[in-house]
């Protein structure tokens, strides 16, 4: 019976051990991400140079089930066709002894609406799939790694409500308005290009 006990004891230590380094999405942050819209949010990218707009900078945070955090977890972000990554953006980390790591989502384009656009992966779990991903490179047919006047033409056009608020709708709000405004003038007030 000892025996028994013992190996059951085991068992449990070496399924809490195992678990450990397993994220659970639903302990897992990723800011300002989580908070763009709805859950689970959506993501801002932008061309990188000469600065990084804030909002392309994500903070992200892995725990596993029991809200402890994972140190040295490996992270990934997967972006879609639609937004093809600038050559110098670097869409990996691994988290540090607080379980963050933080990711610049240096790229151009629009998805809105479109299921497993933008992905999020820690230790190979998925722990963030968004539909939404966003940024002031997208000028009505598509992005080209750079913020310019044809850019501004279609984000201009989605603020006054003669097109639909969708690309330019960075914070998933149904609607083009300052705060989205906010992020776009970044971009384009330094013409943002990828490097």
């Amino acid at each position: 019976m000892k025996k028994l006990v013992l190996s059951m004891m085991m068992l449990a230590l070496v399924a809490t051990v195992a678990s450990a380094d397993i994220p659970d999405p639903s302990q897992c942050t990723v800011v300002p991400a989580d908070n763009l819209g709805p859950s689970p949010g959506g993501m801002v990218v932008a061309p990188l140079n000469p600065s990084v707009l804030a909002a392309t900078v994500n903070t992200i945070t892995v725990k596993n089930s029991l809200g402890n955090v994972i140190v040295g977890a490996n992270v990934v972000v997967l972006l879609g066709a639609a937004n093809p990554a600038c050559t110098a953006a670097v869409l990996t980390g691994t988290t540090n002894g607080s379980g963050i790591t933080t990711i610049t989502l240096g790229a151009g384009g629009c998805s809105h609406q479109v299921p497993g656009s933008g992905v999020i992966k820690a230790n190979g779990v998925t722990i963030r799939s968004y539909s939404n991903v966003k940024g002031p490179d997208f000028d009505g047919a598509g992005g080209n790694k750079s913020v310019n006047l044809s850019d501004l033409v279609e984000f201009a056009n989605q603020f006054n409500g003669i097109s639909l608020p969708q690309c330019h709708n960075y914070d998933n709000d149904s609607d083009v308005d300052v705060g989205d405004l906010v992020i776009f003038g970044a971009g384009f007030s330094g013409a943002n290009t990828c490097p």
